[in-house]
């Protein structure tokens, strides 16, 4: 029991590296609720198997370079990212967008993103792999939001809350909640410089064989050639990419009957 709970110890330290690139060990016992000695002693343990690293200035720690080793292995043999990148490069090339595939965390409902494929030079989004995706502003999370139960949508919503990023940010659970059954109904979300300005972005979901959601496929470009768009087209393309990489994870798509 005591082995387990160090390693639980040790995970919580190791996730608050997820937020900030350095951490002092106050900065760590207090957001972490442990005590300063664990912590330290923790620490210790970490960089002598370079773990983490600490900085001789500041003394505060950082990621080390073992961890990012496990990190860069994990990333590269990931099965979602891997079967997505041709359907990526097909969907980027096909409707000259950058496109993004975005893994879905389930324990913390989380939407990680995975891969992202530049589009032509004037149509390129920086991405951040491995960012946390905004669940409410962004195609990605629009389309594993309406994947939710009511109960657990509530949920996500009261607990993250819906910051606003851009003017056009839905930040009424109502109004969103409005367009999410508009996302199932269509199979696609979309996000009209509700993350960042003039940009837009479409998304449809990824389901593994058993049928749920596992992450979600989307495409963006700058607000003018996104409008230029049948969005009822574009949809159908971006659905179809997402229906391809579910179908090699094992989904059978139900067909409607005749």
């Amino acid at each position: 029991m005591k082995t387990a709970t160090t390693v639980t110890k040790v995970c919580r330290i190791m996730e608050q590296f997820q937020q900030r690139q350095s951490l002092g060990v106050t900065d760590l016992a207090r957001s972490t609720g442990l005590l300063p000695s664990d912590v330290h002693r923790i620490l210790t343990t970490l960089r002598s198997n370079h773990y983490v690293d600490q900085d001789s200035e500041t003394k505060k720690y950082r990621l080390g370079v073992t961890m990012m080793r496990l990190g860069l292995t994990a990333f590269e043999r990931n099965r979602l990212r891997e079967k997505a990148q041709p359907i990526l490069v097909a969907l980027s090339k096909r409707i000259g967008a950058t496109t993004h595939l975005g893994l879905l965390d389930g324990q913390k409902l989380e939407l990680i993103l995975m891969h992202s494929i530049n589009g032509p030079a004037e149509v390129t989004f920086e991405a951040h792999l491995g960012e946390v995706e905004g669940l409410h502003s962004t195609a990605l999370g629009k389309t594993i939001l309406a994947s939710l139960d009511y109960p657990t949508l509530d949920s996500v919503l009261k607990k993250r809350g819906m910051t606003r990023s851009t003017s056009n940010t839905i930040t009424d659970a109502a109004t969103l909640e409005q367009q999410l059954k508009n996302v199932q109904r269509c199979g696609y979300a979309v996000d009209h410089e509700e993350f960042a300005s003039d940009l837009c972005c479409l998304g449809s979901a990824v389901r593994d064989r058993t049928g749920a959601v596992v992450g979600a496929i989307s495409a963006s470009m700058p607000s003018l050639p996104f409008l230029s768009w049948n969005e009822a087209r574009l949809g159908a393309i971006v659905k179809s990419a997402a229906s391809n990489l579910s179908a090699i994870l094992g989904y059978n798509e139900p067909h409607a009957q005749s």
